[in-house]
């Protein structure tokens, strides 16, 4: 049982000014905002994401862009359906392997994908206004480093295991 004077001597904690919560609010009104404008345009942020990959690298087998994208092959299959039956992408199997499939865009896919670029960088420049060029680089470098800083972390409790 914790004595209230133990509790009086913890820290102040406003999670207004707690780095994580920061973050993790950032990233949701993002992700919101993204699915918002993916919304006006006809497709969900999984679909958005799968094409933006296709994009980068045509010919991608479904594994490899399920893990691109983070998801698991089922639900990234049945996002790939939706995008075929829309022409957003083509589906082939691949030469090398006859049960693998691969995906690549199509050209009103490859248009989607290029408004998509146009809106989130429209997106990312209003969610950064009043940020200077060297404010913007100190915040990139200042993540970056809470993100290997973790990442490190993860790997030392998987050696360790």
């Amino acid at each position: 049982m914790i004595s209230t004077h133990s509790k009086s001597q913890l820290p102040e904690f406003k999670k207004e000014n707690s780095i994580g919560f920061l973050i993790h609010e950032v990233a949701r009104l993002l992700k919101r905002r993204f699915e918002d404008e993916a919304r006006s345009h006809g497709v969900t942020l999984p679909q958005w994401r799968a094409l933006l990959e296709i994009s980068r690298h045509s010919g991608i087998s479904q594994v490899s862009l399920a893990a691109e994208v983070d998801t698991d092959p089922m639900t990234l299959s049945g996002i790939l359906d939706r995008l075929e039956k829309r022409g957003l992408i083509e589906r082939y199997t691949d030469p090398t392997d006859s049960r693998a499939k691969l995906a690549r865009m199509t050209k009103v896919g490859k248009q989607l994908v290029e408004t998509a670029y146009n809106v989130g960088r429209e997106v990312y420049e209003n969610a950064l206004e009043g940020l200077s060029a060297e404010d913007r680089d100190k915040m990139r470098e200042g993540l970056r480093c809470i993100r290997d800083n973790l990442a490190r972390l993860n790997e030392d409790r998987k050696e360790a295991v």
